[in-house]
């Protein structure tokens, strides 16, 4: 089997027992190590995250990284808001609490650089005691409310 399949599929199961272990409410750790090659981009998919679980990412390298956390969700947008994003010259690590229940990938990118990168990552995930609260929504304007009887007064007259 190809190194660059078995590496995926590794990423793959890895992520999936990760994220399988956090919804029963314990703690899960998963390390992969990717060859990312100059002037592309690979990411490692951590299937359904429930609301709520600390992930914990620790990744080092072999060179400089861009590195990314984003949602599915997000991603589709044509500006995607990340969960975390940095650069690395050889390690570093984050957490976060995830915001809504998705499927999230870490994207790690070599875009730039001149030449391939071998980066380890660690991902720990925990569920957590108690959800973040949900982003509330914008209201919406009240019928008959001052904006209406504003706009009624100074609206020109046929």
């Amino acid at each position: 089997m190809p190194r660059a399949l078995l590496g995926r599929l590794l990423a793959l199961g890895c992520a999936a027992a990760l994220a399988g272990t956090a919804q029963l409410g314990a703690a899960a750790t998963a390390q992969v190590t990717i060859e990312v090659p100059q002037g592309k981009a690979k990411s490692v998919r951590l299937r359904h995250l429930p609301r709520g679980t600390l992930v914990g990412v620790a990744v080092s390298a072999s060179g400089r990284l861009a590195i990314a956390l984003v949602s599915a969700t997000q991603l589709k947008s044509p500006k995607p808001e990340l969960l975390f994003r940095g650069a690395l010259e050889r390690r570093m690590s984050f957490e976060v609490v995830i915001p809504e229940t998705s499927d999230y990938y870490l994207v790690l990118d070599n875009r730039r650089g001149a030449e391939p990168v071998t980066a380890t990552a660690t991902i720990q995930a925990v569920q957590g005691e108690k959800p973040p609260p949900a982003r509330p929504s914008p209201a919406a304007p009240k019928k008959g409310g001052k904006l209406d009887e504003t706009r009624a007064a100074t609206a020109p007259r046929a």
